[in-house]
């Protein structure tokens, strides 16, 4: 079986979390043995020299990821690559795929947050998400996603046909490259010199970072809380709001920081506070149990389902609750080690390899 994977929409550096989603299924995919072709941007040979070895890579002239570009050439350029290669089956990773079926199709829907959190969207990509969307979950012939709190979702947003359904979790190797930095490279870099609570993620309000300020502020303990993430114009409401709640001096936010810095920063942290409200797999928790750091998160959508019972998980609105568990994995040596040990044994039972082997298993169904 000959298989395309269309990454056109992958800017390395710059996708969040389905880009390790999705590069390390398709290495893993390749060393289990499948014949890949990936149709990616200018310059991902070179970002993902590993993938350029063992698959045949095709790049497009340019290196962004321009919505109106890259959907001209799904379109177009792309099926003329398919048939040219004669390609059996097409694999699209970002959920959405051109209007006209050229062959059995494939496709990765990571979440529907924009029915859910429509805010956050621009209203142009909104309305080209509730068509193409739905379109591409009605037609595809294999729907995969990273847990079965999605696929749930699918099934009752968008009226997916569960027979077609294929959860795809994340593995938990090589989430940050092959050079990740210590916690000590981190503290140094970005000069945490006291313990520190560690959140990942741009601040849309599903995110919920003004509530974990008011967690915060009920610490009894001296601590810092540490953010990174993608600028975005809510960072100046939340900064503010901590400057009201005479926080400055103990939450900093990074900014956008490299890949590798993530690993160090996990495991430099006392733990990682996760009060999200919506995710449809929750990268960074797993990120947090693979590095030994302390998850305390929020008990909604695929969270529970990644954590287990190796993390502390709750409402995202129970401040009290919030700031008990966090005073308590701050003080207590004990709890942060037991954590950890939970941590460590939960992420081992994620592998790329058998991610692989039920991606695998998508194709082959969906070619039937």
């Amino acid at each position: 079986m000959r298989i395309g994977v269309n990454l056109l929409f992958l800017v390395p550096g710059e996708v969040g979390g389905s880009e390790p989603l999705l590069t390390n299924l398709v290495e893993a995919m390749a060393e289990a043995g499948a014949d890949l072709t990936v149709f990616a941007v200018k310059g991902f040979s070179g970002a993902y020299p590993n993938i350029a070895s063992k698959t045949e890579v095709v790049e497009v002239p340019w290196s962004t990821g321009a919505q109106t570009r890259r959907i001209a050439a799904e379109h177009t350029w792309l099926p003329r690559q398919m048939r040219k290669r004669k390609l059996d089956l097409i694999h699209h990773g970002v959920g959405t795929a051109p209007f006209l079926k050229f062959r059995p199709t494939a496709v990765t829907v990571h979440d529907i947050q924009y029915r859910h959190y429509p805010e956050n969207f621009v209203k142009q990509k909104r309305v080209w998400l509730a068509v193409n969307v739905a379109h591409t979950v009605k037609r595809s012939d294999a729907v995969c996603v990273p847990s079965n709190w999605v696929a749930g979702d699918l099934t009752g947003q968008l009226s997916a046909d569960p027979a077609r359904l294929h959860v795809v979790p994340f593995g938990s190797e090589n989430l940050f490259g092959e050079d990740p930095a210590t916690a000590d490279e981190v503290r140094q870099k970005y000069r945490l010199d006291r313990e520190f609570f560690y959140f990942p993620g741009r601040t849309y309000p599903h995110k919920n970072h003004r509530f974990l300020l008011e967690a915060f502020k009920q610490l009894s303990h001296p601590a810092d809380l540490v953010f990174t993430g993608a600028p975005w114009f809510r960072d100046k409401h939340i900064e503010a709001a901590a400057r009201q709640m005479g926080l400055t001096g103990s939450v900093r936010h990074l900014g956008m920081v490299p890949r590798r810095d993530l690993a160090g920063l996990y495991a430099a942290a006392t733990a990682l506070v996760y009060p999200t409200w919506f995710e449809g797999f929750g990268a960074p928790v797993l990120e947090a149990m693979v590095t030994g750091c302390p998850v305390i998160a929020s008990n909604v959508t695929a969270i529970p389902e990644v954590v287990g019972e190796a993390g502390i998980l709750l409402e995202p609105s129970d401040v009290a609750g919030w700031s008990e568990s966090m005073e308590r994995v701050l003080v207590s040596s004990e709890a942060r080690e037991r954590l950890i040990g939970l941590g460590h044994h939960r992420a081992a039972e994620f592998s790329w390899a058998r991610s692989a082997g039920l991606q695998l298993g998508a194709y082959r169904k969906a070619v039937v």
